[in-house]
């Protein structure tokens, strides 16, 4: 099994998460909080940020893989904890905060995920070209 280069990649995600990170202060910030709760804005934005830094390591270990087993094994496991760990964090927020529900920060949190899933996906295709190539 070759070794992934796994340095450059984790750069465009810490990037990513340091950029909403000072978004979510400034908006905190400049507007009060009483359309968009900030604190789950950061929460669900430093929840995505590790669950796609791990995910992202285990899509570009699976890249290098000769065993096709171990690379769809990879590949699911990935996809399968990422599905798993935000629909119980969702699922924590929405039983605890039930009354108080901040509906823009929840779907302010799905576009952040949505992000997050297009940036990991693009940095493996990107690295799958590496390989390849």
């Amino acid at each position: 099994m070759q070794t992934p280069p796994f340095r450059k990649n984790p750069r465009t995600l810490i990037y990513l998460f340091l950029g909403f990170t000072c978004l979510c202060g400034i908006g905190w910030a400049v507007f009060s909080s009483e359309v968009v709760d900030f604190r789950v804005l950061l929460a669900g934005n430093a929840l995505l940020f590790a669950i796609g830094f791990y995910s992202l390591r285990l899509a570009i270990k699976a890249l290098y893989h000769k065993n096709i087993q171990v690379f769809l094994r990879l590949l699911y496991s990935s996809l399968l904890l990422k599905l798993f760990l935000i629909s119980v964090a969702a699922f924590i927020y929405i039983a605890h905060f039930r009354q108080a529900l901040n509906k823009p920060a929840l779907f302010g949190c799905f576009g952040l995920y949505l992000i997050y899933t297009f940036t990991e996906v693009r940095l493996v295709m990107q690295q799958s070209k590496r390989k390849n190539a």
